[in-house]
């Protein structure tokens, strides 16, 4: 019996001394992951932080900012996401709206094929402050633009006309209000959107890297992406138009003529007429 006893004696000895190391080793444990932690987090912070001084903010501008603008925005960002770009944010909107209203029904259609939905969009009113803070604004039509400059000093520089800067339109024509009208002005209208934006988010101001595909006379930008100066014609153009500037220009002057030799013209009788 004493034998017994004394072996479940020391069994129990040793199973006591196991309960009470495990709580010094699981403290120990979790001190570890509890200092490892607070480093992951910061890290992450850290990371995060980084990301958003490095993102840069695109601005889409309409008059109401709830078409056009709208799903300029929401169409860019499935590009943006298509791509996995996240250094860039998408905003809209409206030089002459008020806040709160409801992206249209056709708009919310327009955007359907392709996953996007509007339902949470509501309308903003421009503000220097969103000029102050956007790297690139793109308007609709001349008028957004000019509403923009006339705002803000900030908007200098950083504005253009979607289509013009996108060089999707020899013509640069604004890309036209839908309101109101009927489904088929909605589809040409997105129509438009949809080819500027593609041709966009190919451009220096997403990528980083001259656009591919593009011929040596496209617009060169500056480190904010905008354009630095306009297309530059061929260089067969150039020789052609110069030669044709400079022949008008010595004629207009009376310079470069050669002098009047055997093929100049008799001079008329003195006391006649030649005219009838």
């Amino acid at each position: 019996m004493l034998r017994k006893g004394t072996t479940v004696g020391k069994h129990t000895e040793s199973k006591n001394e196991q309960a009470t190391a495990s709580p010094a080793s699981s403290a120990s444990g979790s001190s570890g992951r509890a200092a490892s932690e607070p480093r992951a987090l910061k890290g992450v912070l850290t990371r995060k932080i980084r990301e958003s001084q490095a993102r840069r903010i695109l601005l889409f501008l309409s008059t109401g900012n709830t078409c056009r603008s709208p799903m300029a925005a929401a169409y860019f960002k499935k590009l943006l996401e298509e791509r996995k770009v996240r250094t860039i944010e998408v905003r809209s909107a409206g030089v002459m709206t008020i806040p709160g209203l409801l992206a249209t029904d056709e708009s919310k259609m327009m955007l359907e094929p392709y996953g996007i939905l509007l339902d949470k969009h509501r309308s903003q009113p421009l503000t220097e402050e969103m000029l102050r803070r956007a790297d690139m604004v793109m308007g609709m039509t001349p008028f957004h633009v000019q509403m923009a400059l006339r705002m803000s000093l900030a908007a200098r520089g950083k504005t253009f006309l979607l289509k013009e800067y996108a060089q999707t339109d020899p013509k640069n024509r604004p890309i036209p209000d839908p309101m109101g009208c009927t489904l088929e002005v909605y589809k040409r209208c997105f129509r438009q959107i949809k080819q500027a934006c593609d041709r966009l988010v190919e451009m220096e101001f997403v990528t980083g890297k001259p656009s591919r595909g593009a011929k040596a006379t496209t617009l060169k930008t500056s480190p904010a992406g905008a354009p630095a100066a306009k297309e530059q014609p061929q260089p067969a153009e150039r020789a052609g138009a110069a030669a044709a500037e400079t022949s008008g220009a010595a004629v207009r002057s009376g310079r470069g003529r050669k002098p009047a030799t055997h093929t100049a013209a008799k001079p008329a009788k003195s006391g006649r007429s030649t005219s009838k």
